[in-house]
């Protein structure tokens, strides 16, 4: 399960978050400034045939915008795709928008012209629409007047989600309008995740990775546990066909991958630098990375005895895998965190949903 062991890395994900520069869009106060590679996209229902928006993030003088149509090939004529960038340069000593530059990355036509004018009315337009919302604490629905979208709206807006804090655009009436899709953060130079992105699967469907539980091995339990710092210990109950890969590493065959780990902030002294990194923590934990995509609109986050269980599904866009994704976050003290993640091949857990859920309500602190 090669795709998995990428979320090993998040357990020290909170250390470079610690090293990496932060930012924001200009004149917006964020509870979780924007890192370097962070994106979102959103599918624009006000178009006749499928459409996305996208965004990413570089930095406070660099973003890139996409529209993204895939090709239409049950009418007639056929549809080809649709697909223009461009990489907007930022004065960032402004509290306000304003372009001091811009790159077309995409092959474009005059007939195009109008695309771009939307690309450029999106940045203004959701920008003002964020920056009259304030600094947000917690999830919120407001009512603010959206031209583009008839008039007045309804914007769901949700502080984990990077750039722009929207969930939804609704008219009144509740109908969705513009919907986000997928959430991600660039990793490297050479990570094309953003400009590769062609919509999610609508069918969540996995008839390739199947298992069958050996009975006769799943009666032997082994009560397993981890001790990174001294007097804390987490543990959690798997069964022999569990393999330990590290002390904190188990693989179900190529199924699933489970790790464990200890995060502590003691080293950052100011408590509202301590929530704010781990505030950022918890935004990593949403994002994929690698041309994996989250279902932005199936995650979830449960409080559960002291314990945040984040829950969703993602989809590898290289391999054509989708993969469910657990992760318990829970305080132990004022600057330690425990963590604990699953990755499970979505074939595999749809089918074996209790056993893993069992897995999952063992964990905890010995």
């Amino acid at each position: 399960m090669k795709k998995s062991f990428a979320i090993f890395a998040s357990f020290t994900a909170f250390i470079l978050f610690s090293a990496s520069p932060v930012y924001s869009l200009p004149g917006i106060a964020q509870n979780i400034p924007d890192e370097s590679g962070v994106f979102v996209y959103y599918k624009d229902s006000t178009f006749q045939r499928e459409s996305y928006f996208g965004m990413a993030y570089y930095n406070e003088e660099t973003v890139a915008v996409r529209y993204f149509a895939p090709a239409q090939t049950d009418t007639y004529p056929l549809t080809p795709k649709k697909d223009i960038q461009i990489l907007f340069s930022l004065d960032s000593s402004k509290k306000y928008i304003e372009l001091t530059g811009e790159r077309i990355l995409t092959a474009i036509t005059p007939d195009d012209t109008d695309i771009v004018n939307y690309l450029h009315d999106m940045v203004y337009e959701l920008h003002s629409k964020r920056k009259k919302a304030g600094i947000l604490e917690e999830k919120t629905v407001l009512s603010q007047e959206y031209e583009q979208f008839g008039g007045s709206t309804l914007i769901e807006y949700d502080p984990i989600i990077p750039l722009f804090s929207i969930k939804s655009i609704s008219s009144p009436q509740g109908t969705k309008l513009f919907t986000l899709v997928t959430t991600g953060k660039l990793v490297s130079s050479s990570d094309d995740s953003f400009s590769q992105f062609s919509a999610l699967p609508v069918n969540i469907k996995d008839e390739v990775h199947t298992f069958t539980q050996n009975k006769k091995l799943h009666v032997k339990k082994q009560k397993i546990e981890y001790t990174k710092t001294e007097n804390i210990t987490q543990k959690i109950t798997l069964d022999s066909q569990w393999t330990k890969s590290a002390d904190n590493l188990y693989c179900l065959q190529d199924k699933a991958i489970l790790a464990m780990d200890i995060l502590d902030f003691s080293s950052i002294e100011n408590p509202s630098e301590q929530n704010f990194a781990l505030n950022r923590f918890r935004q990593n934990l949403t994002l994929g990375k690698e041309a994996s995509y989250p279902y932005s609109q199936l995650f979830a986050v449960e409080q559960k005895d002291g314990f945040e269980i984040f829950s969703n599904i993602f989809f590898n866009d290289v391999a054509k895998t989708f993969t469910k994704d657990f992760k318990i976050l829970h305080k132990i003290d004022s600057s330690t965190y425990g963590i604990m993640t699953l990755s499970v091949f979505y074939g595999t857990y749809s089918k074996n949903k209790k056993y893993f859920d069992s897995i999952i309500k063992s964990y905890g602190l010995k």
